[in-house]
């Protein structure tokens, strides 16, 4: 690139370290340029500037300025301004004009720049060695720690995104087509085999207990237990984010125990706080995960999807082992989440059993193996004169086909803090049993 010759005020003249090769300066260099300005200027060696005034190279002979005229700035002095203004232009040309003339760059210096060009302007390897003056092998040495923990970061984006079932090529359009697909599936095969097993997700992901001196199971750390009844009671909340509707997670976990292997999928189209994508994360099951209205906290990890209104997704069903269906209770959510009449809790009782066992009936359709769950409870306190209104019955006979096989009803009663006083009080005077229970319900697809 030739620079133009031009006279401008000293003042203009702007020194970042930012865009300056060297660390540090000279500053006897600079005391000995200040007596011979004269003669420096004579042979036309004049400091480099670019077109907003950027100092790119004279370091020194703009400090012998400075000094000769301080108090007087606006003095004007000879440069060679370069046309430039963009950040990696302006480093690139200083480190070249720096490398080339004069009092030539320390190996300190040479590293500092190599890291600078690849880790802020994402320079070719090969490229940084020639601006530096270095070998190729020696900017890989230099780099090396950068570029492990990009590999790193990478990897993890491409097996986080693998395990909320994005396609090769949604993940490579995210890594701007760094790789082809067959490059993205090479890379997930890699991270399979060195992340499990082996890792401190193996035992997790297996769901391993250990057994105490008696030889009694002992909970895992997330309070997990075995499952061994078809009654799942749970004391307390486990769920990290609080949703209205929120169901237990503990319910997924044993599910994804009885019901998955590690990397199967898991299909949640009514996700709520997300408890399933955390559960299944941990658990190292890949996860499809939506809803109709995703909550803010989450709105980046949970597919805004509407399975009434949008049908059923496009996925590698070939995969899916559990479909887990909580969906918005019929008059128990009524408004809750919107007053669209295709929300389900909106609807009339019979197009919630209708709409409900439909969706039920369609995933069995694309579902080749495994279960389908769905966690339902009665309605009672929401209903006309708080009449008990059950619905398993109703899904079971509306959804019963050969390709459905009912394989367990399991109970998952929720805790008596659920009421409060008044309505305690209004089952006392009224001789009513008050509604705790609510059932999984689960069938297996037919081989």
């Amino acid at each position: 690139m030739v620079p133009e010759t031009r006279t401008i005020k000293l003042s203009s003249v702007i020194f970042s370290q930012d865009f300056y090769p060297r660390k540090k300066h000279d500053p006897e260099l600079a005391k000995k340029y200040l007596s011979n300005l004269e003669e420096i200027e004579a042979r036309g060696n004049y400091i480099s500037i670019a077109a907003d005034g950027t100092l790119l190279d004279g370091r020194h002979r703009h400090i012998a300025y400075t000094k000769r005229h301080e108090g007087n700035l606006d003095v004007e002095i000879p440069v060679f301004w370069y046309d430039i203004a963009e950040p990696k232009e302006k480093f690139s040309l200083a480190i070249e004009l720096n490398s080339t003339h004069g009092y030539q760059l320390a190996e300190e210096d040479k590293r500092r720049c190599a890291m600078d060009l690849y880790g802020k302007y994402r320079c070719d390897l090969g490229d940084i060695a020639k601006m530096v003056s270095v070998r190729k092998e020696k900017v890989l040495e230099w780099t090396k720690s950068i570029r492990d923990e990009e590999e790193r970061r990478e990897n993890e984006t491409i097996f986080d995104m693998w395990m909320e079932c994005y396609t090769s090529e949604q993940i490579a359009a995210l890594l701007q087509n760094k790789y082809t697909r067959q490059g993205i599936d090479a890379k997930i095969e890699r991270l399979l085999q060195n992340e499990f097993p082996g890792t401190k997700f193996a035992k997790l992901s297996n769901f391993t207990l250990e057994t105490d001196d008696k030889g009694e199971e002992q909970p895992d750390e997330y309070g997990w237990k075995r499952p061994l009844y078809n009654v799942w009671s749970f004391a307390k909340k486990t769920n990290s984010v609080g949703h209205f509707g929120n169901s237990e997670q503990r319910i997924v976990e044993n599910m994804l125990y009885l019901y998955t292997n590690p990397y199967d999928i898991v299909f949640d189209p009514f996700a709520g706080g997300g408890s399933t994508l955390d559960v299944c994360s941990r658990r190292l099951r890949r996860c499809w995960i939506s809803d109709r209205k995703p909550i803010v906290e989450r709105e980046n990890e949970i597919r805004k999807h509407d399975l009434v209104t949008d049908g059923i997704p496009s996925l590698r069903w070939s995969d899916v082992t559990l479909t887990y269906l909580d969906p918005p209770y019929w008059r128990q959510a009524a408004n809750q989440y919107s007053k669209d009449p295709t929300d389900l809790a909106n609807m009339s009782l019979e197009q919630f059993t209708d709409t409900l066992s439909k969706i039920v009936k369609d995933i069995s359709r694309k579902q080749s193996r495994g279960v389908i769950a769905l966690l339902i409870q009665p309605t009672q306190w929401s209903a006309d004169e708080h009449r008990f209104t059950d619905h398993v019955t109703d899904l079971v006979q509306a959804v019963g086909n050969k390709r459905l096989i009912l394989e367990n009803r399991v109970s998952c009663p929720y805790s008596t803090e659920q009421y409060n006083a008044q309505q305690v009080q209004h089952a006392k005077d009224n001789k009513m049993l008050l509604v705790l229970t609510r059932e999984l319900i689960i069938w297996r697809i037919a081989q």
